[in-house]
Formats: C-alpha cells, sequence, structure tokens
C-alpha cells in the first residue's frame, strides 16, 4: 500500500536517521537499533517542518507501509530497511575538548563531583559546542560544560565515538570540567525557622487569638452602650411637654 505524500516523505527522513545518520540528529541507537520514541519526537522538533510529527504517524508508517519501514515495540523505535545504523567506533583518542549541556537543577552536582551518567545509560557529549547546546534544548539544559577529553583519557578515562560528532562514556571526573559557577543562592533551599519548643508543664498562649477575642468583645459592649443611649435619649423626649 503506498503511503500518503506527507507520510512517505517522512518515512524517508526516518529511515535516514535510523538506518544512516542517527548521529546528525544527536541520537544514539541500542545495540538491537531502538531508539526512545520520546527522543525521536524531540529530535524531530528541533528540525524545519516537522515539529508536527506525533506518534501516531510514526504508527500508521508502521502499519501501512509495505515492504514494513519501521518497527515500534512499546516505546521504542527502529528502522528495518536497510537496517539500523551501526556507528559506535572502536575506543579512541578523543578530540582535546567534548562539550555537553547540563540543567541547573544539575549544575550544583556537577560542579561538585563531575559527570555521572544515569544507572544503564552514557554521557553523550558533542564535538561542537553549537551541537551541545542543541542536544540541551531538548532537555532544557543550559549550563555549558567543557570536558578536557585527552587530559582526561591521559588518567584513564575511555571514550567511544558515535558517527561523526558524537562521543560516549561513563563518568568524566570534576578536574577535567570547565563550567561556570554556580548561583549558590538560586541553589540553596530557603531554612524555615524553628518552632520554638514548650517547657514541660506549661501551656502554650495564643495571644494574637487572645486580643483579637477581647477586642471583638469590647466592640459588642460598645454596640450595647449605644443602643441604653439611644433608649434614655426616647423615654427623655417622652417626658417633655
Amino acid at each position: 500500500m503506498r503511503l500518503p505524500r506527507q507520510l512517505e516523505a517522512l518515512a524517508r527522513l526516518l529511515t535516514y536517521i535510523l538506518c544512516h545518520r542517527p548521529d546528525e540528529f544527536g541520537l544514539v541507537l541500542s545495540e538491537e537499533g531502538f531508539v526512545p520514541i520520546k527522543t525521536l519526537l524531540q529530535a524531530l522538533a528541533g528540525e524545519p517542518g516537522w515539529g508536527v510529527v506525533r506518534r501516531r504517524h510514526l504508527e500508521e508508517i508502521a502499519a501501512l507501509s509495505q515492504p514494513r519501514v519501521l518497527e515500534i515495540q512499546e516505546d521504542r523505535i527502529r528502522g528495518l530497511i536497510p537496517g539500523p545504523a551501526r556507528l559506535r567506533r572502536p575506543v579512541t583518542a578523543p578530540p582535546a575538548l567534548l562539550y555537553l549541556a547540563i540543567s541547573p537543577k544539575a549544575h550544583l552536582r556537577v560542579w561538585e563531583e563531575g559527570l555521572q551518567a544515569p544507572s544503564g545509560q552514557e554521557l553523550l557529549m558533542a564535538a561542537t559546542p553549537e551541537m551541545a547546546r542543541k542536544l540541551g534544548k531538548r532537555r532544557g539544559a543550559e549550563v555549558l560544560v567543557t570536558i578536557q577529553a585527552q587530559a582526561a583519557t591521559r588518567k584513564g578515562t575511555a571514550f567511544q565515538g558515535y558517527g561523526e560528532s558524537l562521543w560516549l562514556t561513563a563518568a568524566v571526573p570534576r578536574e577535567f570540567l570547565q563550567l561556570p559557577a554556580p548561583d549558590l543562592k538560586e541553589t540553596a533551599k530557603p531554612v524555615k525557622p524553628a518552632k520554638p519548643k514548650s517547657l514541660p508543664g506549661t501551656v502554650e498562649m495564643n495571644f494574637s487569638q487572645f486580643f483579637q477575642e477581647a477586642a471583638r468583645v469590647k466592640g459588642k459592649l460598645k454596640g450595647e452602650a449605644a443602643w441604653k443611649t439611644g433608649a434614655k435619649a426616647a423615654r427623655k423626649k417622652k417626658r417633655e411637654p
């Protein structure tokens, strides 16, 4: 079955991304060739004219194309024809500098501890600041980290190339990172004043509530006095000839 023209153009783009050059779009495929659908849609959103693509469009292509060009498994997707791209290169010497954008939330932790990939994942670094910022924009990562990659390699950090401009590693020690100092005023959590403890055998008094109640009673008494004054004036008027 022939795909509608718009879906056919999208299918060609997806084949290029998933089967030829995922690195151009900042994507790294798993060993089986899969990439999270959410990550793929984020990459497409950064390309002019493709920000309207949704999961349903991918599902239509996977279901209607003959022969099948896409395979979707739960929240993952991969290209089938001519097959997933194999871009991992042997561990080798990286460029002198690599770049990675981090979120403001992670800024203080990276400043103190260095870069560490989440469990089961890898750090994705770019060969240029521009590419690193582009990748970071998808995740709200605005703080650019410069990595002294060759110096880190000499101290035992292994970098693996992916495609032409991406690099992967598990962690980078703090001593090989250059990044702006975090704003401690923004990262520090406000400290709530401690509530004073009551002494044993004492009763806490809520003076604010006490004075409010006293004011209410005083106003009520004033109201009664005004009523009595009005009654006296009425009786006096009746006695007048």
